[in-house]
């Protein structure tokens, strides 16, 4: 897509071999903080994660990336756009980067990612965070749409307005690939039972204007070591709403603790 100047979409990344794609991934921070490994919700590439990332550096290793198809990563068979493949990228990505074990944090269709990661990969979980979450077929996206302006309205009231989202947030090379990676759902089960078996540290949180807020009500329930969060004054997609609210709310349940949590 021509541009008329850079933009951090085009500048920030390095390319990882992970099986057969090539991930565009960064990795900051001090090697010698717990590590985060965001995943970013739909039709989003790393750099939605930007207004997060000085508070989070204060407490997290960080790593982002953009999942297969999406933002500058590139595409792959199609049996491959679905939400095992993406967990097993984000597993092949870590053995490239030579970590551990990660609290991996996934926001609305990216939860669903960092689900099956806990699920596959439960060595490299140090702990889980689902934001905005559902694991049943998508809700109507224009009931989204209303409840995200009354969540702006919320928070205008409140002398807190979001700043605008950036058009390159929203970014990729190959639009074919990119609309193949947000087709995982179909088809996809409920692995809500299935998480009961994860053990470690859980968090839970969803707007309290988010379609999906009963759904991971519901999800939380199921998780023995999960703590649920309502965020108030927050819509669908709460990162790109409250950056530092989020990142408070992952240092107080995975870092240093933090004021008002």
């Amino acid at each position: 897509m021509a541009l008329k100047s850079l933009t951090p979409y085009h500048t920030l990344g390095s390319l990882a071999s992970v099986g057969d794609v090539q991930l565009n991934y960064v990795l900051e921070g001090d090697p010698h903080k717990p590590l985060l490994a965001l995943i970013p919700m739909a039709r989003h590439n790393l750099t939605m994660w930007e207004r997060l990332m000085p508070d989070l550096l204060s407490q997290f290793r960080v790593l982002r990336f953009d999942l297969r198809g999406m933002g500058r990563s590139t595409g792959g068979a199609p049996e491959g756009y679905c939400f095992e493949q993406y967990a097993d990228d984000l597993a092949g990505l870590m053995a490239h980067c030579d970590l551990g074990s990660a609290i991996v944090v996934g926001v609305a269709y990216g939860a669903r990612t960092a689900a099956a990661f806990a699920l596959r990969h439960p060595g490299r979980l140090a702990g889980l965070a689902l934001f905005d979450v559902s694991l049943t077929p998508p809700v109507d996206q224009k009931r989204q749409g209303v409840l995200g302006e009354a969540a702006r309205a919320a928070l205008a009231a409140a002398g807190q307005s979001p700043a605008p989202a950036e058009r390159y947030w929203r970014f990729y090379e190959d639009r074919e690939s990119a609309d193949a990676m947000h087709r995982a759902h179909e088809g996809a089960p409920d692995l809500t039972e299935p998480l009961g078996a994860v053990q470690a540290p859980t968090l839970i949180a969803c707007g309290a204007y988010d379609e999906n807020l009963k759904e991971a009500q519901r999800i939380a329930a199921w998780v023995p070591p999960a703590r649920f969060h309502l965020m108030p004054m927050t819509g669908h997609g709460s990162p790109v709403y409250r950056p530092a609210y989020v990142a408070a709310l992952l240092a107080a349940h995975f870092g240093r603790p933090a004021q008002g949590f």
